[in-house]
């Protein structure tokens, strides 16, 4: 489980995510990350696809973006798929 940031109550923002590989496109490798993205009150599920440079966020439904701000959700977590690449 990954803390990304608090939501506008003070709940933690967390990410728990599973991580595949799929074979290579245009050369480079694309990383695939599945999880659920939630603060306690709230969860959703949510996919990551990332590139050697582009990533790509897909939600799915939830209230969790009455509670905390997309944007910087959609940020912290293009970060964490960027670090898990170069691990």
């Amino acid at each position: 489980m990954i803390y990304l940031t608090t939501d506008q109550f003070d709940q933690a923002v967390y990410f728990e995510l599973r991580r595949s590989e799929h074979p290579r496109r245009s050369g480079g490798a694309m990383h695939v990350l599945h999880g659920l993205l939630g603060n306690g009150v709230s969860e959703m599920p949510v996919t990551i696809r990332s590139g050697q440079d582009w990533t790509d966020v897909d939600f799915g439904k939830g209230d969790l973006f009455s509670f905390v701000d997309e944007r910087t959700v959609r940020r912290m977590l293009g970060q964490v798929a960027r670090e898990m690449e170069l691990h």
